[in-house]
């Protein structure tokens, strides 16, 4: 059977007739993985239920959002989903549970789940997806410990959305302080991506002092980080202070590795000294000073290459930071960059509280995986 994708979007208030309209849309013959982004305004236990019960003998996978992403656009209070459905298309899905305290024990479960479809720690006919909840902020030992048994095995995946709790499922049941992992063994061509829409500038910080745990960072260049960064983006302090948000939404910080840029987007002050982030920075590290780059002109040249590895690209699966939409929103780019996700066939995705791509937790970035026949 060859590689058939379908997605959909559907919001209203009868949720089971929300769920029901929607696993209709989606329905394909040899279904493999349906995967849902769903808003908090529906019961996830209720959605991943009836998802469950229409598709019986499929993998149904699922978390919370920020908004959804589907060809319909950027939408909120309704659920986006996609099934895959194809000859040459396998997975395995195991829960990481306790991930706040017991992530680095889930080692054996994480082999026997990709044992299932053969892999091993040379294999690379596949990939995994991870949807984490973001509440434990311990992004960084999951993977961590999902790379250790399966280096060669690329990873792409995201952050459950919501400020107070996010919810996971898996065939009908709901998880919280824990991660779905799942390892998709297939000869179909996919391609995994991540977009950044900032670059580098000169400006270096030197991470002097941080609270690595709760993602703290508290000096710059060994000065109080808040005086630092105002410094270096030209502003007072007082200024600063009051208006530290649109400062970290338009001039966030990277971590540089090669020619790549990982974001770790500050997002809060702490104590009127220190800068919370959402992604983890380490202690005597140096990072960058970033700046926006043309959004619509950056998507175009994601599209294009996503054209050009996959020729015949039939879908894709989207990640998208929160920060992104609400800048997004605010320039009211959303339609225009709809148009240019949907030349790549039928699109699900939601937005999220922290991107993943192989061994690295970002955010303010856009993760994705297409897929089409070789």
């Amino acid at each position: 059977m060859m590689l058939q994708i379908k997605s959909g979007n559907v919001s209203g208030t009868d949720l089971t007739q929300v769920v029901n309209e929607l696993a209709q849309t989606i329905n394909l013959f040899g279904a493999k993985l349906v995967i849902f982004f769903t808003s908090k305004k529906y019961d996830i236990q209720q959605v991943g239920k009836i998802m469950k019960q229409k598709f019986p003998l499929v993998e149904v996978i699922g978390c919370t959002t920020a908004g959804e992403i589907s060809n319909r656009g950027f939408t909120e209070d309704s659920i986006s989903a996609m099934c895959i459905a194809s000859d040459n298309f396998e997975v395995s899905t195991f829960v990481m549970k306790d991930i706040k305290t017991k992530a680095v024990l889930a080692k054996d479960g994480l082999l026997e789940a990709g044992r299932k479809l053969g892999f091993s720690s040379n294999s690379t006919n596949g990939f995994i997806i991870t949807l984490i909840d973001c509440i434990p902020k311990v992004e960084e030992r999951v993977l961590t410990t999902i790379n250790h048994p399966f280096p060669n095995l690329q990873l792409v995946g995201a952050s459950a959305a919501d400020s107070e709790s996010a919810y996971l499922s898996v065939n009908g049941e709901v998880f919280q302080n824990a991660a779905i992992v799942t390892f998709v063994k297939t000869n179909l061509n996919f391609f995994i991506y991540k977009e950044n829409i900032f670059v580098p500038t000169d400006t270096e910080l030197d991470v002097t002092k941080a609270d690595m745990n709760n993602r703290i960072i508290w000096e710059l260049n060994g000065k109080p980080a808040v005086e630092e960064y105002a410094r270096v983006v030209g502003v007072s302090i007082s200024d600063f202070l009051k208006n530290h948000k649109t400062v970290f939404f338009t001039d966030p910080l990277g971590r540089i590795f090669g020619s790549e840029v990982w974001i770790a987007a500050p997002f809060s002050v702490i104590d009127g000294k220190g800068i919370g982030c959402t992604a983890l920075v380490m202690e005597h590290t140096t990072v960058k000073l970033l700046k926006p780059i043309d959004v619509i002109a950056e998507t175009k040249k994601t599209v294009a290459t996503i054209e050009q590895k996959i020729p015949n690209c039939k879908g894709m699966i989207l990640f998208n930071c929160l920060l992104r939409y609400m800048q997004f929103k605010q320039e009211n780019l959303c339609s225009q960059l709809i148009n240019e996700y949907n030349r790549c066939g039928q699109i699900c995705g939601f937005n999220t509280y922290g991107e993943q791509l192989n061994k690295f937790n970002i955010n303010q970035t856009l993760t994705l995986v297409a897929f089409g026949e070789k």
